[in-house]
């Protein structure tokens, strides 16, 4: 009766491990404070990452509103990708896309940060805090606000408390946002930003037209066909001819070449017959049918050895151009244009007097003291709003 024991005849039968209504219900807790955009893909990179022993693409808490970029990036996720990736200096592209993909956010919006980032078809690598500082940028509205959000996305104090980093952390954030120019939208063609110059490989350049021509001519070959073509023709003709004259000797024909090698046998056998003992021989003229045999024979002798007389060029077929990889960058208010370096100065020498007292650490309550000078450019520059005319209510109104 083995086979009666094999079947279920109810619910207790079924096996459950004991650990599994406590995975099921992290995974509920996990997805609830998530809130991911595509939860198939979620569950994916979620269970993934639990079985590689990896921190798993979830949020501390939940955030309202869920979304505050165009890409789905969060402050909650970047904090989260900055735990994950705080544990190298310089971060694999591959790793950056798969902890990216992880919480479903947009691969344009990781382009587009690449690119400020000036590693986006240039490098297999980025620098974390490059791509942290980038990424804080979209979610502000002014670089002094990103400053904040760094120190408190970075920070390993628990929430609530001071959340400093240090100092040396933060200089090199805030020196990178402050020389890169957000304020306009710009197109980056292949990683580069339009209308850079420089993008080409100066040893791969030529540095005149003149160069590229003569690395086209073999002096060899045009040597040889200048030769022939002044044995074939009389000087009055290749006067009269010139550059087509030229242009016509430029071609490797079948025909040139066995006219060529023709010419060059009957010589050797004219000095083979000048040199012979017997007079009778020397003035002996061949008939026109063994001139037009021997022509025949040469003929048929050359067009079997063309392949060893002149070698065939293979060949090679143009590589069509790949097409070019172009995307658009546009404004980031939270890091705006370039910071004046007397500014950028200024933040470092207060900086760095601060960090002294305070165990080199740098944190958001300095960047609102009132002795912290400003971070960016205040734009002094405000159209004043025309005034209108104020006409009295009472009384008579006179010139």
């Amino acid at each position: 009766m083995p086979e009666l024991i094999e079947q279920m005849y109810c619910s207790q039968q079924i096996v459950i491990p004991p650990k599994f209504p406590y995975i099921l219900k992290r995974y509920c807790k996990a997805a609830i404070k998530t809130q991911p955009y595509d939860l198939l893909r979620w569950s994916y990179e979620y269970f993934n990452a639990l079985a590689q022993h990896k921190p798993p693409p979830v949020k501390l808490r939940l955030e309202y509103p869920v979304y505050t970029t165009e890409g789905g990036l969060t402050r909650g996720c970047l904090k989260v990708l900055a735990q994950q990736l705080s544990t190298m200096e310089e971060v694999p592209l591959p790793v950056l896309k798969a902890a990216w993909r992880g919480f479903c956010l947009d691969n344009e919006e990781l382009q587009r940060i690449l690119c400020l980032c000036e590693v986006f078809q240039r490098k297999e690598t980025v620098p974390f805090l490059h791509f942290v500082a980038v990424a804080a940028g979209l979610l502000t509205k002014t670089l002094t606000h990103t400053m904040v959000l760094l120190c408190e996305t970075l920070t390993k104090e628990p929430d609530g408390g001071s959340a400093a980093i240090p100092v040396e952390h933060f200089l090199s954030m805030y020196v990178l946002l402050a020389r890169m120019d957000a304020s306009k939208d710009v197109k980056y063609i292949d990683g580069y930003r339009e209308g850079w110059l420089y993008r080409f490989a100066p040893e791969s350049a030529p540095e005149s037209v003149s160069e590229i021509i003569k690395s086209t001519e073999s002096p060899i070959e045009d040597q040889k066909l200048r030769e022939i073509s002044a044995s074939k023709m009389g000087p009055e003709e290749t006067a009269k001819k010139g550059m087509v004259a030229g242009r016509q000797m430029s071609t490797t024909s079948g025909e040139f070449i066995v006219q060529h090698v023709e010419r060059e046998i009957m010589e050797k056998v004219n000095e083979q017959i000048d040199i012979l003992p017997d007079p009778s021989l020397k003035k002996k003229k061949a008939k026109p049918e063994e001139v037009a045999m021997v022509r025949d024979i040469l003929k048929n002798f050359i067009d079997d050895n063309m392949d060893v007389i002149v070698p065939e060029e293979e060949e090679v077929e143009e590589e069509e151009l790949p097409i070019p990889t172009i995307i658009n960058v546009y404004a980031v208010p939270g890091i705006g244009p370039t910071v004046d370096e007397h500014i950028i100065k200024d933040v470092e020498d207060y900086a760095a007097e601060v960090a002294m007292v305070q165990a080199e650490l740098f944190m958001p309550r300095n960047i609102r003291h009132f002795m912290c000078p400003p971070l960016e450019k205040c734009i002094d520059d405000v159209p004043e709003t025309p005034k209108k005319e104020e006409v009295p209510i009472g009384g008579a109104i006179t010139d």
